[in-house]
């Protein structure tokens, strides 16, 4: 598994349950620049949370 910066130091994350999937919003912590995407499963949302932060 990949070692990571944890999120919580790089972007503010936002995970919400939209009918059969997961909507994933990250923006990093210095401006406002929210980028979105979906995954079909919590573990999925996470590994996306960490590519849309980078």
């Amino acid at each position: 598994m990949k070692s990571h910066v944890p999120l919580s130091q790089r972007a503010t994350v936002k995970f919400e349950r939209v009918e059969d999937r997961y909507k994933v919003s990250v923006t990093p912590l210095d401006r406002l620049d929210w980028r979105i995407g979906y995954a079909p499963t919590m573990k999925a949302a996470v590994e996306l949370a960490h590519e849309l932060a980078n």
